[in-house]
């Protein structure tokens, strides 16, 4: 045993050194994500305490605005209008609300409670200066002293407390995970200086003595050196003290090499690497950290497209909310949203449409046009089956075209028309059925994680859509229903008149029939 370690002392001491290199990158990695964690945590806590301040001085705004109106009667002295205080009022809670959706908070008992008691303030706030701008005081004296806050502080105070309670115990967390990493970095680093730079200095001090097993020592160093670290291809014995500054500049690059890419450069590349020894270094520590740069850069790719995906649905979704009480508003709003989301030029939607003499007939109707040259669209329907945008329909799958047929369609701008590099049609479906498509034109085409996003899009445009049709049958049902009634009530009252009319006429023969027994009798007699 003592034989073996004599032998392989240098080999051993060489591995315990990568290994702890090797450790240490993947520990400060960690460690890199648990205090990026702990800083985001902390990040989203102050924002939290911050925004429920900012709802305290929207009201605080509203409170002096409001008196300050109320005692000068000046324009200048309603410096918080109603606008700005809906306003505030949503932006604070809209941000609250995703924060919360991050965090996993719920306080499902005070927080509607609270959502609903800061909307009433806004809308005490509009009520009394408009009592003010009408000059009816009584009326603004008589919402002084209803004094909402008397029931809401309490409803407040009590959300805040446990809010409160519920960010410190996050940041406490969150801080103790912070110092954790820092103390484990610590370790780390002490055990490699405590065990990687002794190893080396008895790796210099074991040549020096061992002279006849320097060469052999050298180039198992060497070897080890190719295995775990870089190996640059080059068999050539070029002496110990190349042979060490190469170890050495190889652990220089290492080191230079993660703290770029923990520092998200991924633009940054191993010096040293060529196509000649890149299969050389698949299984060391030079390959292994190259191939998890490229895992780290394609999972920030994919990161930064789910983010663009979900602030995109998240924008489209507030517009839909905006839009939905009008089809045609709610498309275009759409549409323009879009095309400009996905840097297109141009954006139509077409909406299936029932004809209006045969029920059992379907076509498209182009219910929206954001930028489009509506001279190529004067016909505005467009029959099952028809064009593109018919065809897409039928056969119910994302049409994507680079090659743009000839006179389909072109994109006007000051520089002349041009025809789009990418024409892609989407249908929109609801409940697996389609509701509508939409067509977008653009000089650049359209990538994987885009059409995809389109199509999920798609789905909460078709959704409200239906939803706005649906409405809009109800409401003409509706209307039906009550000039039906209408119609009723008419023919009942003219039925009433009738009868009224038919028991005079029977009154009348009845009053004529005795004056004739009266005649008959007095006749005989």
């Amino acid at each position: 045993m003592k034989k073996f370690l004599n032998k392989h002392l240098i080999s051993i001491a060489i591995i315990t050194v990568s290994t702890l290199i090797l450790l240490s990158v993947i520990l400060s990695f960690y460690n890199k994500k648990v205090m990026s964690e702990a800083l985001e945590t902390q990040e989203q806590a102050d924002l939290v305490f911050r925004t429920a301040e900012n709802t305290l001085l929207n009201i605080r705004q509203m409170d002096i605005s409001g008196r300050g109106y109320a005692l000068i009667r000046e324009e200048g002295f309603l410096f918080w209008s109603v606008e700005q205080a809906k306003k505030q009022n949503r932006e604070n809670f809209k941000t609250l609300d995703s924060l919360f959706a991050i965090q996993g908070y719920s306080d499902p008992v005070n927080y509607p409670r609270v959502k609903a008691g800061y909307r009433k303030y806004v809308d005490l706030y509009e009520e009394m200066v408009n009592h003010l701008k009408n000059d009816d005081l009584e009326a603004y004296k008589d919402l002084l002293r209803e004094d909402f806050g008397k029931t809401f502080w309490p409803i407040n105070d009590a959300f805040t407390t446990e809010l409160y309670e519920f960010e410190e115990n996050l940041v406490e967390e969150a801080q103790a995970a912070y110092e954790s990493a820092i103390l484990q970095n610590t370790i780390v680093q002490l055990l490699l200086l405590l065990i990687g730079l002794p190893t080396l200095i008895f790796i210099f001090i074991k040549l020096r003595r061992d002279e006849k097993k320097r060469i052999e020592l050298l180039i198992n160093l060497r070897e080890n050196n190719k295995k775990y670290l870089f190996n640059d291809g080059d068999t050539r014995f070029r002496g110990a003290a190349k042979i060490l500054n190469g170890s050495i500049e190889n652990l220089k690059k290492a080191a230079n090499y993660v703290k770029n890419v923990a520092s998200g450069n991924f633009d940054i590349s191993w010096d040293g690497i060529t196509e000649e020894n890149k299969v050389l270094n698949q299984d060391n520590l030079a390959g292994q950290l190259i191939e998890m740069k490229k895992q780290m850069e394609n999972a920030d790719i994919e990161n930064k497209k789910r983010i663009w995906s979900t602030e995109g649905l998240s924008n489209l979704s507030e517009i839909i909310r905006n839009s939905e009480q009008n089809t045609e508003e709610l498309t275009f709003e759409a549409t323009k949203y879009l095309t400009e989301y996905l840097g297109a030029q141009q954006g139509s939607l077409f909406i299936l449409m029932e004809d209006e003499e045969n029920e059992k007939d379907m076509y498209l109707e182009l219910s929206a046009a954001y930028a489009f040259d509506r001279r190529k669209y004067i016909n505005k329907r467009i029959e099952i089956g028809q064009g593109l945008v018919g065809q897409t329909y039928r056969e119910k799958e994302t049409l994507v075209l680079t090659e743009i047929p000839q006179d389909y369609t072109f994109i006007t701008s000051g520089l002349g028309d041009s025809t789009p590099s990418c024409l892609t049609i989407v249908p929109m479906k609801y409940n697996e059925e389609i509701q509508s498509l939409i067509e977008l034109a653009s000089f650049k085409v359209f990538k994987k994680h885009e059409i995809e996003f389109l199509e999920k899009a798609g789905e909460y445009i078709a959704s409200a859509i239906a939803t706005t049709q649906n409405n809009d049958k109800t409401r003409i049902l509706l209307e039906q229903m009550q000039q039906q009634a209408e119609e009723m009530r008419a023919q009942e009252e003219e039925l009433r008149q009738n009868m009224e009319e038919l028991e005079a006429t029977q009154e009348e023969m009845r009053r004529k029939e005795r004056m004739m027994e009266q005649k008959m009798k007095n006749s005989e007699n």
